[in-house]
């Protein structure tokens, strides 16, 4: 009575089976592959009101991505975790380059003796990239995923210029949540160019939600029940903003997040959203989105917007052109030089452990 279903499932994992080798065999007729090494580990993110929460993501042993010496000792794990950022590193390459990112499972160094959450296994999914099932990270669709002391090679060449996210497929709601999340940028043929639009500066802003309750339980016994999931920071590139404007972990103290340019300047802002179930409505003082490409393709048509909806998973790229003040005064001629705002126009995103304005706030300096 069940021999079609077993039949069906051997055929599928022989196809899949199949897939890999031709994978691997297109592989290596390849260029030599550029190679990117992120290490999965815990850690902890201080917020700039003090409160700190565990997290999980990917690190990095140095600033070019390189690899981490063998085998990875107590001592080693130590430094990734504390070189761990939420976003993750970004990832960047360019259309048609044949790159390799290769994944170590570091382990979870900072769990709780009896966590469940030792020895949890974990992958790379590139969400965006249209890509076979062994390079595409969601578990056991073909390969299984990644545990503690072990590797995998993620092996592709991006098709399309635009902006991208990466982040882990293995019980998703929580691993992502955690941190497990990061930008990936694929550049086109020409410098400060996207999709055919030219730009003086960039800012890639992450956006996304956590609940501490959820980050803590899974330090403590390694499971929670998601349906309680209530969300306590909204966070833009790992921070908030808070009203001490000195605070050095305040988003607008960061220069990621800052967002610096010159009059006549026209900025690129790449928006990625990752969250739970949070639609951000970014909203810009003084200037207009030109909204010219989202989920790394181009629009066939710029459309404007002074507030931007973006629901997890989605990515925007926009520009922002900044003009001079209309004889010395601003009535509707992007502002000139000085400081205007951008926040979340979903206003409960501002109102991180309850108190408003503390979440993905940032500012245009117009110098």
């Amino acid at each position: 009575m069940h021999s079609q279903p077993i039949k069906f499932m051997m055929a599928l994992a022989a196809s899949l089976l199949l897939t890999a080798r031709l994978a691997h065999a297109d592989a290596t007729n390849l260029p030599p592959a550029r190679e990117m090494h992120l290490y999965t580990i815990d850690g902890e993110l201080t917020f700039a009101d003090d409160t700190t929460t565990y997290v999980v993501g990917y690190s990095t042993w140095d600033d070019n991505l390189g690899p981490a010496p063998e085998p990875l000792t107590d001592e080693i794990k130590q430094k990734l975790s504390k070189r761990l950022t939420v976003p993750g590193p970004t990832l960047r390459m360019k259309k048609g380059e044949h790159v390799r990112v290769i994944m170590h499972n570091a382990g979870h160094i900072l769990c709780s003796e009896h966590s469940a959450f030792h020895n949890v296994p974990h992958t790379i999914h590139f969400h965006g990239l249209d890509l076979i099932q062994p390079m595409d990270g969601v578990p056991d669709l073909p390969l299984p995923p990644v545990t503690e002391g072990k590797s995998y090679a993620y092996d592709f060449t991006p098709d399309f210029e635009g902006t991208y996210m990466y982040h882990c497929h293995v019980d998703a709601a929580s691993h992502i949540i955690l941190g497990m999340y990061g930008a990936l940028i694929v550049d086109g043929d020409e410098p400060k160019t996207i999709y055919g639009y030219h730009y003086d500066r960039e800012y890639t802003l992450v956006l996304s939600e956590m609940d501490t309750k959820h980050n803590e339980a899974m330090r403590e016994k390694g499971r929670y029940d998601l349906l309680k999931w209530h969300t306590d920071y909204y966070l833009l590139n790992g921070r908030i903003f808070v009203s001490d404007l000195k605070n050095p972990l305040s988003t607008i103290n960061d220069p990621k997040s800052r967002l610096v340019c010159n009059v006549g300047d026209t900025v690129l802002l790449r928006f990625l959203a990752v969250g739970m179930n949070h639609t951000f409505a970014m909203h810009p003082h003084g200037f207009h989105f030109e909204v010219i490409g989202t989920d790394g393709r181009r629009l066939p048509y710029m459309y404007e917007k002074d507030t931007l909806p973006m629901c997890s998973g989605e990515r925007y790229d926009v520009l922002v052109k900044v003009g001079p003040k209309h004889k010395g005064l601003c009535t509707s001629c992007n502002i000139g030089k000085g400081i205007s705002i951008m926040h979340d126009h979903n206003l409960i995103g501002e109102a991180s452990d309850g108190t408003y304005p503390k979440g993905p706030l940032t500012i245009f300096e117009v110098q």
